[in-house]
């Protein structure tokens, strides 16, 4: 028989051995939080933010994404990496390429012209506006592509074809209806055809255009001229073809050339270029939604930077606040995303560094379990879905005046009157001035 002594040491070190067998599995949980012993940190990737408004300030999602970044190091158990960048070349450099062959090509044609080689200047010409139309975000002057269409016209006269040569004109004239050619200047002749075609185009019936981009609030500029956010309602517009451009609040430049009929109504969807995984990804977001889609792009860059974790997100205006909604991706057979506590701070981002902080710390203390489960598809802004954009209305080649320039109520309602006269002022009479007593 054991003594009794014996059997309490022996069941005080089973109950021993069961508790410290049982607390790394209660500990699990928190191997992200706390940071497992000899447990490597987990990589985290964090993606490029989008704007979900063009009121955000272009620079905004950018500087959001180094700060927190920034932030992010300092979390012992995670391990920040960039994902890897799409190569090819940017947009601007596309547009800026396109622009130099357009002017190559219209200086190639005057040259033919002159030598009297009037088909190979049409072909330089066509190829010439084509490329304008590919440049149309980095058009400094919309006179140079209504140049390129006169001298065009001028092309086609010259070899008889006048009906091609009247449309060429039109078309250069719709793009300024009230703008001089320069080439009208060279001939008596054209300069009567131009001046009557003029008298067509500016009396001819419009037609309108609708503008819209996403994410809205994009400064749409037709033919030159900056005519107001988006989405836009653009009446009273010449019939042709128009350039137009815009800038997205991400900084990506869109351009082209829309053509407009009489009496209907012409639409620009304007939305940036989605040619890799980062790019539709921050489509997706600038379009306030989190689907399948976005996570299949998500997915693939947490790939590339050979991460377990992303952090993704999108920017919104609020008054005078920035709102940040912001996204914790769980790499997986099934991936988990989890809303992470909505941020808000002044455009500068002065006060986004303690936010971020504080959101640091968040992460370091709940790990993983931080926020709230996501149901795809969902909004990324609810609050941005409330607050749809409003459609706003301009005329063409008519930019709108600022807010200083505007009358007031008071002024708009109450017509003024013209001014009274005052009287004349009687002469005194008898009446002197009395000295001031010391």
């Amino acid at each position: 028989m054991r003594p009794r002594g014996s059997a309490r040491v022996a069941g005080r070190m089973l109950f021993s051995t069961a508790l410290f067998l049982a607390v790394p599995a209660l500990l699990a949980p928190l191997a992200f939080a706390e940071g497992e012993v000899g447990a490597p940190p987990q990589k985290l990737v964090v993606l490029p933010f989008a704007a979900l408004s063009g009121d955000v300030p272009a620079r905004a999602p950018a500087k959001a994404a180094a700060m927190l970044t920034t932030e992010l190091k300092g979390v012992e158990s995670l391990e920040v990496v960039s994902a890897p960048r799409a190569e090819g070349k940017q947009a601007t450099d596309r547009d800026q390429e396109a622009l130099a062959a357009a002017r190559a090509e219209v200086e190639k044609a005057k040259e033919l012209r002159g030598k009297r080689k009037f088909k190979a200047a049409e072909q330089a010409l066509r190829a010439g506006l084509d490329q304008y139309r590919l440049a149309a975000s980095a058009l400094p002057d919309v006179g140079e592509l209504s140049d390129a269409w006169a001298l065009l016209s001028a092309v086609l006269y010259n070899t008889g074809r006048d009906e091609e040569g009247l449309a060429a004109l039109q078309a250069s004239l719709a793009l300024g209806p009230s703008r001089e050619l320069p080439l009208a200047q060279s001939s008596a002749l054209f300069s009567r055809v131009v001046a009557d075609v003029r008298k067509g185009v500016q009396g001819a019936p419009r037609g309108t255009l609708l503008a819209e981009s996403t994410p809205a609030g994009a400064t749409f500029v037709l033919d030159g001229v900056a005519l107001g956010p988006t989405p836009l309602d653009v009446k009273e517009v010449p019939a042709g073809q128009h350039a137009w451009k815009l800038q997205l609040p991400t900084g990506e430049r869109l351009g082209s050339t829309v053509e407009v009929a009489a009496g209907k109504q012409a639409k620009v969807s304007a939305r940036a270029p989605v040619e890799d995984a980062e790019s539709r990804a921050v489509a997706s977001l600038a379009a306030n939604t989190v689907d399948e889609p976005l996570l299949k792009a998500v997915g693939e860059q947490v790939r590339a930077a050979e991460a377990e974790l992303a952090l993704f997100g999108a920017l919104s205006r609020t008054g005078n606040q920035l709102q940040f909604d912001l996204f914790l991706y769980t790499a997986g057979q099934k991936p988990v995303v989890r809303r992470l506590p909505t941020l808000s701070f002044d455009p500068d981002l002065l006060e986004a560094g303690m936010k971020f902080y504080e959101l640091a710390g968040q992460l370091k203390a709940q790990g993983t379990g931080l926020g709230d489960a996501v149901r795809v598809p969902s909004p990324v802004s609810l609050e941005t879905l409330a607050n749809k954009p409003k459609l706003t209305t301009a005329t063409y080649g008519v930019a709108p005046r600022a807010a200083s320039e505007e009358p007031s109520l008071e002024d708009a309602a109450t017509p003024a009157s013209p001014a009274t006269p005052a009287a004349p002022r009687a002469p005194l009479q008898g009446q002197k001035r009395k000295p001031l007593k010391q």
